[in-house]
């Protein structure tokens, strides 16, 4: 079932090759018997055992690979997925989760695991990708999943999906609708200390969370005589999110000191086309044009009443935001495949992004406003980005690939804040590739890319229930960082595979929380700093072990982040990146008797956050326990059974200083512990 091919300029991608299927098998055949092994090819039956209904539950068994919805970069190019259809990328910035969670399972002719750069592949930067090729056998076909959710504060909750597919030797038209939905909650219990650790108050919190999200989609692809090819993806959406919240404060001998009740309302609209046009030119070169449209409101309002021991109204704080955000962007790129040995790609990319916002703050009910600075402010950058990138491979084991980018841009806030500053970088990148065999490959990367700015960052804002403020910052810069990379991937038995990953990083303007004027804190730039991060992925089956049809997943992370505080000047880590990480999967499929169950484990460790005049320390629970069984015997539907399980408490230690932490003492000291809801849920799935 795994076999081992090569694509180059003979690969089936069909801005590169000829649209005819038969064409295309006779040049992979071509491939695999030149003994290259850059792409492994899945045929639909070594996914049967888990009788998949979409596309993304086929990618989900591919060993030693996950999807990637994007890099988080800036612009297009960053924010792009790790997989092709018919050998052409997605170039929705919505990531392709969603779009093959929509493609029916049936419409998938194979498979095909890109492992190293090739020449006439959209690679994007990505270490491996995944190219689902597509049978286009005529006539609609579809796939839908329902679900309902019972959690743990005792709400029902409905979800699913349901989306068709026609496909003909030409063109595919893809239709879906998706409801998602969550009532999650959780419990708190809250100690004030003093230095001492003397117990002062003692505070009792519920939770409720309501969300709701309705989004419609549409996928066309059409292929034209001679390589041109037309893609447009679109959707549109609607969500809204609630939250209710009442607790009360007590002495530590158990008397009442104040109640609290806290409730809000979010509602957001928006909706997203991008479309591609490809187009084959004389001489292997060839043209793609994609424009991109993105526009989103939002608003919303929260209230928080609070309460004397005698239950008499003593105070009130309401706030009030709404953002519309919009995103505009038109990339050219020219392409040359020479061959299997050679590629050039030049790149040219402009955009323009907006966010306009505005935040309110009062007091009472008679609704006081509060001044809060750069509370009104709308941000916008102009950007343009160009690169040129070279592929060569100068045997079937080794390939390289040289990038060298530059982008050029401005960025102008306006309202409460006024500023204008001017941006440019340039990014280079270097990988090197070798496959001696099917089993194992190398790859050495070096890399500079820069971050994505958050444009919420440039806006201030309140976190009524830790009573902290954020002001928003003009002055930030986007995070630039410098990415040295080893990885060894060496693949065993017919779903195994094991890969090693060692990085070392040099980040300029680090992210993270800085002072403004000795009383606020910000979102800004700490200088420079590094991090370092080794992580090891293992998929193995267990057959040999006894357990058939089982297959065991894991993964483990370790890193070590530094940069200089700017409150005291001492070293200290990255805020919130946590230090290790671990998950494991398992899975057992008895095709004879029609069922499946398996579960998967996650945990990771500390998160350390650090303000102006106070430090905060993260100790997540024990772990996230996800079990489930699944049968394939009732009509030929796969229901499903499960329930999802947080263990123990999330523990926080807050450490609250008199002045700065550089100079101010420790005031005292909050501990909070928090139970997240768990759930149970049914699901039931099928294709048509």
């Amino acid at each position: 079932m795994l076999s081992a091919a090569v694509c180059a300029a003979t690969f089936s991608l069909p801005a590169f090759a000829e649209t005819d299927a038969a064409a295309t098998d006779a040049a992979s055949q071509e491939a695999r018997s030149a003994g290259e092994d850059d792409v492994l090819v899945f045929e639909p039956a070594f996914f049967a055992d888990y009788n998949p209904q979409t596309a993304a539950d086929m990618v989900a068994r591919v060993p030693g690979f996950s999807i990637s919805n994007g890099g988080g970069g800036r612009g297009l190019a960053g924010g792009l997925g790790n997989v092709l259809i018919d050998g052409r990328r997605p170039s929705s910035k919505n990531g392709v989760s969603a779009l093959l969670s929509r493609l029916p399972s049936d419409t998938v002719e194979r498979v095909e695991l890109i492992r190293s750069p090739i020449p006439g592949v959209d690679m994007a930067g990505q270490d491996q990708v995944v190219n689902i090729i597509t049978n286009r056998t005529g006539g609609w076909s579809g796939a839908w999943r329902g679900r309902a959710a019972l959690f743990e504060g005792g709400r029902v909750v409905p979800s699913g999906e349901v989306s068709a597919t026609r496909a003909t030797h030409q063109t595919t038209l893809t239709l879906g609708l998706d409801l998602s939905a969550h009532a999650d909650g959780d419990d708190q219990e809250r100690v004030v200390r003093r230095v001492n650790f003397t117990p002062l108050t003692a505070e009792r919190e519920r939770s409720q969370n309501r969300f709701d999200d309705l989004t419609a989609s549409m996928a066309y692809a059409r292929e034209f005589d001679a390589g041109h090819a037309l893609r447009i993806d679109a959707r549109a959406w609607a969500w809204g999110h609630g939250f209710k919240r009442h607790g009360g404060v007590q002495t530590m001998a158990g008397a009442p000191l104040s109640s609290a009740f806290g409730s809000g309302e979010t509602a957001a609209t928006g909706g997203e086309a991008t479309v591609d046009f490809d187009y084959a030119l004389p001489g292997a070169w060839s043209l793609k044009l994609t424009a991109l449209q993105r526009l989103t409101e939002e608003s919303g309002e929260e209230v928080y009443d609070d309460f004397d021991p005698d239950g008499r109204f003593t105070g009130r704080l309401t706030l009030i935001d709404a953002e519309t955000a919009g995103e505009s962007i038109l990339r050219l790129e020219t392409r040359k495949a020479e061959g299997r040995t050679h590629a050039t790609t030049l790149a040219v990319e402009g955009a323009y992004n907006f966010l306009e916002g505005a935040f309110d703050l009062f007091d009472g009910e008679d609704l006081v406003p509060i001044n809060v600075p750069v509370s009104d402010t709308k941000v916008e950058e102009h950007r343009v980005d160009v690169s040129a990138q070279r592929i060569w491979r100068p045997h079937p084991a080794w390939t390289f690939e040289g990038v060298l980018g530059m982008e050029m841009s401005r960025l102008t806030q306006s309202g409460d804040a006024q500023k204008e500053r001017s941006f440019a970088f340039v990014k280079p990148e270097i990988t090197v590739s070798w496959t001696p065999n099917a089993r194992d490959q190398l790859r050495l990367s070096a890399q500079r890319f820069v971050g994505q700015l958050s444009f919420g960052d440039f806006i201030s804002s309140i976190n009524v229930n830790d009573d902290t403020s954020q002001q928003g910052n003009p002055d930030l810069e986007p995070e630039r960082t410098w990415r040295l990379q080893a990885d060894w991937e060496r693949r065993f038995a017919e779903e195994g595979s094991f890969t090693l990953i060692a990085r070392h990083e040099w980040v300029e303007a680090v992210s993270g929380l800085v002072p403004l004027a000795g009383r606020f804190d910000a979102p800004g730039n700490l200088g420079d700093g590094r991090r370092w991060r080794l992580q090891a992925d293992l998929t193995t089956p267990l057959d040999a072990l006894g357990v058939s049809g089982g297959v065991l997943s894991g993964s483990a992370m370790v890193r070590e982040t530094r940069v200089n505080d700017p409150v005291t000047g001492a070293e200290r880590r990255f805020r919130g990146d946590e230090d290790w990480r671990a998950s494991i999967d398992f899975r057992q499929d008895l095709p004879d008797a029609g069922l499946a169950w398996g579960f998967d484990y996650s945990v990771q460790g500390e998160e350390d956050f650090y303000r102006l005049d106070q430090f905060e320390r993260i100790t997540p629970a024990r772990g996230d326990l996800d079990l489930f069984a699944e049968t394939r015997r009732l009509a030929g539907l796969t229901s499903r059974v499960g329930v999802d399980l947080n263990l123990g408490r999330q523990d926080r230690t807050r450490y609250v200083f008199s002045g700065p932490r550089d100079s101010g003492g420790v005031l005292e000291i909050e501990t909070r512990t928090v139970d997240y809801d768990g759930q149970v849920y049914f699901e039931l799935s099928g294709v048509f």
